[in-house]
């Protein structure tokens, strides 16, 4: 009894095992999502509220980030676009990491006709640079987060199937696949259940990493004027609203551009943990 109590006590906790930059990462984030789904109780102010008696008026404890040249409180803007862009990032990725995971999956594992077709068109859509397609199709499409989703959903499929199909190519020659040949498992059934959860883990960490692109290249279209239409207070916009006050309304550029570093660097940490995590329960 004594051991097994000393055993308990020396192992180290489900938080003393996880990376540090998960937890760094994950808390970042944690805090942010708390940011915007509390906004409406921890600031005052009406994200779209205009108030010319307060124009470019410096950070205050009325106004901890200063205001717009509308009189907005810029804090009140920043946690209302942390909202919009975090919610780009995330739903942005996801289709692309399904999308591509089983398009690159069913590739490698097939081999033959389908899988040089799914290769030749993302060596096509390679020939382009990502951040190019997506203006292009904006622009094309308009403005707006649906055609947003359009555009990164189309272009960003391809790296994840690259990374899956050359996970599935090696997975595929191991004994446990050749066992489930011999047991007679229909295709997708080996595909979805057998080699996909050991070849999504690479696809998995870049996925984090991939929020951050998406979130920077909303705040590029934004800055371009091709993002969330005004007067929606989403980061890039307001950093390009900022530019023209740098030198007496520093404050309306610099917060949400710091706001967008903070969320990137959450990411990116969320993404290395997740990677240590993984490189640990491999060994």
């Amino acid at each position: 009894m004594s051991a097994v109590v000393q055993e308990t006590v020396a192992s180290p906790g489900i938080a003393a095992r996880l990376p540090p930059s998960l937890l760094a990462g994950g808390a970042m984030l944690l805090l942010l999502g708390s940011a915007v789904l509390l906004a409406p109780w921890l600031v005052p102010y009406d994200p779209n509220g205009q108030n010319f008696d307060v124009l470019l008026q410096a950070p205050s404890p009325a106004h901890p980030f200063g205001t717009d040249n509308f009189g907005r409180d810029v804090l009140t803007r920043v946690l209302y676009g942390a909202g919009i862009d975090l919610r780009i990032g995330v739903l942005a990725v996801i289709f692309p990491f399904v999308f591509g995971s089983i398009a690159g999956a069913v590739a490698g594992y097939s081999g033959g006709w389908l899988d040089a077709v799914v290769m030749r068109t993302v060596d096509v859509i390679t020939a382009v640079p990502f951040l190019v397609l997506v203006i292009a199709v904006v622009a094309f499409l308009g403005p707006g987060e649906r055609n947003i989703f359009i555009a990164i959903g189309g272009v960003g499929w391809i790296t994840y199937s690259r990374l899956v199909r050359g996970e599935v190519l090696r997975e595929k020659h191991l004994e446990y696949v050749a066992a489930a040949r011999t047991l007679g498992f229909r295709r997708w059934r080996i595909i979805v259940g057998h080699i996909l959860p050991n070849a999504i883990p690479p696809a998995v960490i870049f996925a984090a990493s991939d929020v951050v692109l998406v979130i920077l290249t909303t705040a590029a279209l934004g800055f371009l004027g091709l993002g969330i239409r005004p007067p929606a207070p989403e980061w890039g916009m307001m950093i390009a609203d900022g530019r023209e006050f740098l030198s007496g309304g520093w404050w309306v550029a610099t917060m949400p551009g710091f706001a967008c570093m903070y969320a990137g660097l959450a990411f990116i940490l969320l993404g290395d943990g997740v990677a240590d995590l993984l490189r640990v329960r491999g060994q």
